[in-house]
């Protein structure tokens, strides 16, 4: 998913080249809805490289509201219950 790219690429030193091509869909997407800066190639090019320039502001608050802090893997599911002693 675009989303689990764009936490990927918080914890990666930017800016980046980008040769997947499954990858460079992702940043397509991130693009059109303003979450990334990047110079993509065209989708008929032969050699497909995007490079990715920086998280905008709106890709980080994005990541901090779905509770993906921009700098550290995704939380694990919390248990706020007491293990049991029996």
């Amino acid at each position: 998913m675009p989303m689990e790219y764009l936490q990927g690429l918080a914890s990666d030193e930017l800016p980046l080249m980008e040769s997947d091509a499954i990858n460079i869909d992702k940043l397509r997407v991130l693009r059109a809805a303003g979450m990334v800066e990047v110079k993509l190639p065209a989708v008929d090019a032969p050699q497909q490289k995007a490079h990715v320039l920086y998280i905008t502001g709106l890709g980080r608050a994005t990541l901090r509201a779905g509770g993906w802090p921009a700098s550290a893997p995704r939380l694990q599911p919390h248990c706020d219950l007491e293990p049991s002693f029996d």
